[in-house]
């Protein structure tokens, strides 16, 4: 395929996967919000706390699952047909809630399967990115991606809050319903084998198992040395980083007493600062030393992390609202702006580096252990949230997280991942 026609492609298949993906995420974070609030307001925080492990539990059990059908099946197929199931999913509750008083039991049963539903969409469809588009279009998908989903993000909750105060919830439902559908019909435009690299026969599909896929993932990550490196790292990252989730919103809301609207600025101002670089990251052609740039943001989270105790310390003690406002929101611009310089070489890297037929349940088993430690990290600053000092918490929390930075950025054999 000559350059033209490459371009041609590319633009083609990021319109449709950027359309489809930022349609249905927007109507899943309003659906989100809103559900949220009604279960706050029907039964208080039990069945809210209920829903959110719900929500988390699918994505760690299903996550080398999916990878391994990702890779074995038609991603197209599995794509369209997720997002067509959670659609008429949602309808189905909607259908179910015009009928009858909506309880918390069908809301818990529709997101255990709308989760495992988008376990199985987003690994397929993030080892998809490849055979998208070609290698020079890369930085640009993923900086696209990053940016959709800070959006969706930003204006996802904000009209989810808006709606629910205008609408009875059965019409939130439906929305997310339609918007799955419509997500659906634009990827049966995607072309999903121009750019595919690396292809089993249907005979060695049907040969391979589970199990023998599993133990290739992992004999293949034993042998990338960096990218077992980063692997091991990443649970003790997330659990690092769910010290901004629990502290922050305790520190505003009960000990600084700030309203509920100004965290709810903070952290819209943390996708904001994801969406900038995001969209910064498009305009770069490729990356060098891309664990070099890991390392570094690493460390400049970390030392951010530790300033957020601030407030809750003499140091700070007795400013205005506004002052502890913009205080928390330059602190969380420049994590969403760090956050994307992580993730965005390392999404690259995974791309370029693991084979396409690998690269599904490399997702997926990759995913199910970064993700491994983030309910015990929620339980446990859930508990040491009271008891310690959150100041002391926090430079802990920045601290571990600046010296994994540091240990990338010192070890040349990190730098290229």
């Amino acid at each position: 395929m000559d350059k033209i026609g490459e371009i041609s492609v590319d633009n083609r298949n990021i319109m449709l996967y950027l359309s489809g993906k930022f349609v249905s995420m927007f109507g899943t974070n309003v659906y989100t919000f809103a559900i949220s609030l009604y279960l706050l307001k029907l039964t208080g925080g039990i069945s809210f706390s209920i829903n959110f492990a719900l929500n988390t539990v699918p994505r760690l059990v299903l996550g080398p699952i999916a990878g391994f059908f990702s890779d074995k099946f038609s991603k197209k197929k599995i794509v369209i047909l997720t997002d067509l199931v959670s659609g008429i999913l949602l309808i189905a509750l909607y259908i179910y809630s015009s009928i009858n008083t909506l309880n918390p039991i069908p809301i818990y049963i529709t997101t255990v399967l709308l989760t495992s539903f988008n376990t199985i969409f987003f690994i397929t469809i993030s080892s998809a990115i490849p055979t998208l588009v070609s290698n020079d279009s890369l930085i640009k998908i993923n900086s696209y991606d990053s940016s959709v989903n800070s959006l969706s993000n930003i204006i996802g909750p904000l009209a989810g809050g808006f709606l629910f105060g205008l609408f009875n919830i059965k019409y939130i439902i439906l929305i997310n319903g339609i918007s799955f559908i419509l997500s659906a019909l634009s990827e049966c435009f995607i072309d999903f084998k121009t750019y595919a690299k690396m292809k089993t026969t249907q005979a060695d599909k049907e040969k391979s198992s589970f199990i023998k896929e599993f133990k290739d993932v992992l004999r293949f990550l034993k042998s990338q040395t960096s990218l077992l490196i980063m692997t091991l790292t990443s649970p003790l990252l997330n659990f690092i980083f769910v010290s901004v989730n629990i502290c922050v919103p305790f520190i505003v809301i009960r000990k600084l007493s700030m309203s509920g609207k100004a965290y709810g600025s903070i952290e819209a101002i943390f996708a904001i600062g994801m969406l900038v670089m995001s969209l910064l990251f498009s305009r770069i052609k490729d990356i060098k030393k891309p664990g070099l740039y890991v390392g570094i943001s690493m460390v400049s989270n970390g030392i951010l992390i530790a300033l957020l105790g601030l407030p809750s310390s003499s140091f700070l003690a007795n400013k205005t609202a506004l002052y502890y406002t913009i205080f928390y929101c330059v602190i969380h611009f420049m994590l969403g702006c760090f956050m994307v310089i992580i993730n965005m070489p390392i999404q690259l890297v995974l791309q370029r580096k693991v084979p396409n037929d690998y690269l599904g349940k490399f997702y997926g088993i990759v995913g199910t252990i970064s993700g491994s430690m983030i309910p015990l990290s929620a339980i446990l600053y859930g508990f040491l949230i009271e008891r310690v000092n959150n100041l002391i918490l926090l430079l802990i929390s920045g601290l571990i997280m600046s010296m994994v930075g540091l240990y990338y950025c010192l070890r040349k054999s990190m730098h290229e991942l």
